[in-house]
């Protein structure tokens, strides 16, 4: 059972079917809050539990041997700058720990151009922001973290069950 005593909605947990660990996808809604900063600061946090309970699982796995990122192979992000990012991922090949620091690198990342531009918050949407170019930057870390953290739930369970080759959504 996982552990009910947290504020984040994002967390780890051992899968039923296989018992592999598993990181939570990253909520689709916005965080409860009285204010829009306050929303916009918890949604701040849960980037950043996301991004280290990624980080951390990956580097748990310990596999050596490099490996292609299958959850980037279709991927596509509003950004030029961060889709070359995506298209470079397509081709790599990273060891889990490897995956596990990048997980953190792009999360650090996204974390920190959430936090950086809460003064331009839509007070009717806290999770968006008036700058469209930097939106469309905030849109392409989310993406890029959450197919890094998919890569890695995927790789936990194949650790766990022996199986290889299936494709995360």
């Amino acid at each position: 059972m996982p552990n009910q005593l947290r504020l984040s909605r994002v967390y780890r947990f051992i899968d039923e079917q296989t018992g592999a660990p598993q990181i939570s996808d990253f909520p689709d809604s916005n965080p409860t809050g009285d204010t829009p900063l306050e929303i916009r600061m918890k949604h701040f946090t849960e980037i950043e539990n996301f991004t280290f309970l990624g980080y951390v699982l990956a580097h748990e796995l310990g596999g050596t041997t490099p490996r292609p990122i299958r959850t980037v192979e279709d991927l596509e992000v509003p950004d030029e700058e961060f889709q070359k990012f995506v298209d470079e991922a397509k081709t790599a090949m990273l060891t889990d720990e490897e995956l596990g620091d990048t997980v953190l690198d792009v999360g650090i990342n996204w974390e920190h151009f959430v936090a950086s531009t809460d003064s331009q918050l839509l007070p009717e949407h806290p999770l968006k922001i008036t700058d469209v170019l930097m939106q469309e930057k905030i849109d392409a870390l989310d993406f890029i973290t959450e197919a890094f953290v998919r890569e890695v739930n995927l790789r936990s369970i194949e650790k766990q069950t022996g199986a290889q080759g299936r494709k995360s959504k």
